[in-house]
């Protein structure tokens, strides 16, 4: 059915493309689960907060690697019910053209008193990520810590927009401007990180850092008007060829700067990102459409047509975040109870806001008989407003799986799902 392969046809044009830690991305490695104050998990913490590597790396080592340090992927769907099988009904409906006045008028009836909440808050968002072989790499010297990190990350939403349904009693079908939107973006990241401890007494030290990264962004987005795809079309072909025409490529650069200070038992830390808030800009939709034919210039008229609904020129900013984090330590430094929070909210790539709450509880069983375990609650206070938990497991100090569900569900194919979900899977060199 159409908006199914529209939907697996997004996933294949978002991760069929080589291409990090911006908002609305998975969380590197234990990070999913771990908000990453309790340090020792991984060395991915170093990524988060650029004083943190500090403790991502043990104080007798010299140096310290990922092997595949993380690889995940997730997804979310909008608080609308069957909104994959109601889209596949109306691009059913589409394709017939032997409605009676009165099929034709029931389904005009059915499908304009769904669109609007359809087109309003229901979506499909897919995302990933994955650490580049051998990254983060971490090296500790009497001058400080030195962290190098490369990371690929992409990420899609797919919606509706919604226009009136009719009836054509002459052609004899339903017809509607209604459209898929489609927004994606791949981001890929080279940064360069330093630490050192700038105060020090027994039992408590102030640490701090900064992050200078290197930027590449790739976004798209098109508008696929539903009318437009027949029925012996490759979806995905249609995708992939409008998402190259309408990609559009930049880079940017910007620092990240952080301070923790460290105690026996606890641990306090702030994190200021994306200081320059970068740029990036979408590729243009909805012009020059007369230079285009056959569904691309279809499409490029839709888009110009919601162009009171959707910005046909866009540029993404890498918006400022301030994070505050927190732990405490028991069991001699084996258990943790870590917490953070973002102070502001944030767009993603594809627009939507992110502003997140975290608390994790941890224990680290120092054996390879036992997995370390973690388990996480966190919050989006912007946005979805989901909430979600995850569960966390690193086998033989090296090996991390990290799976996170929302607490909210919808109804797809009727059954009850969770509206997300993402896991986590990675290899680094232990201590």
């Amino acid at each position: 059915m159409k908006s199914v392969r529209i939907a697996a046809a997004v996933s294949a044009v978002l991760f069929s493309c080589a291409s990090l830690a911006a908002p609305g991305f998975v969380d590197a490695g234990p990070n999913l689960s771990d908000n990453g104050a309790s340090g020792a998990w991984t060395s991915l913490y170093a990524t988060r907060n650029p004083a943190g590597s500090e403790f991502a790396i043990a104080p007798d080592a010299s140096f310290r690697m990922g092997i595949l340090s993380s690889i995940g992927i997730g997804m979310e769907v909008g608080p609308v019910d069957n909104f994959s099988d109601e889209i596949d009904d109306l691009t059913d409906a589409l394709d017939r053209d032997d409605l009676t006045l009165s099929e034709g008028n029931a389904l005009v009836e059915r499908f304009n008193a769904i669109l609007d909440p359809l087109s309003r808050a229901g979506y499909v968002k897919v995302h990933g990520g994955v650490q580049v072989p051998l990254f983060p790499m971490l090296y500790r010297s009497s001058l400080g810590v030195f962290t190098l990190d490369a990371n690929l990350s992409a990420q899609a939403r797919l919606g509706l927009l919604d226009a009136p349904l009719t009836y054509n009693s002459v052609s004899e079908e339903v017809e509607t401007a209604s459209a898929a939107y489609v927004k994606a973006g791949q981001v890929n990241e080279i940064a360069l990180g330093y630490s050192r401890s700038v105060w020090q007494q027994p039992g408590r030290r102030v640490i701090v850092g900064g992050s200078l990264r290197y930027l590449q962004a790739k976004l798209s987005k098109q508008v696929v008007a539903l009318e437009s795809i027949e029925d012996d079309e490759d979806v995905q072909d249609v995708l992939e060829d409008s998402y190259d025409a309408n990609e559009r490529k930049s880079s940017n650069v910007t620092v990240d700067i952080g301070a923790i200070y460290d105690a026996d038992n606890y641990r306090v830390g702030v994190t200021l990102a994306n200081l320059t808030e970068p740029d990036f800009e979408y590729g243009a939709i909805g012009a020059n459409c007369e230079l285009l034919s056959g569904s691309a210039q279809y499409n490029c008229f839709s888009a110009a047509y919601f162009s009171d609904r959707i910005a046909l020129n866009e540029t993404w900013t890498l918006e400022r975040l301030a994070t505050l984090e927190g732990a405490v330590f028991f069991a001699s430094g084996r258990g943790s109870l870590a917490a953070s929070v973002d102070l502001n909210d944030v767009h993603d790539p594809v627009g939507d806001l992110n502003q997140n709450a975290k608390v994790a509880l941890g224990y680290k069983t120092q054996t390879n008989w036992l997995p370390d375990l973690r388990v996480g609650y966190r919050k989006n206070l912007a946005g979805s407003e989901l909430s979600s938990a995850s569960l966390g497991f690193t086998f033989f100090g090296a090996v991390h799986f990290d799976v996170s569900c929302s607490l909210e569900s919808t109804d797809i194919d009727g059954s009850s799902v969770p509206r997300t979900a993402a896991f986590n899977l990675g290899f680094e060199m232990s201590y």
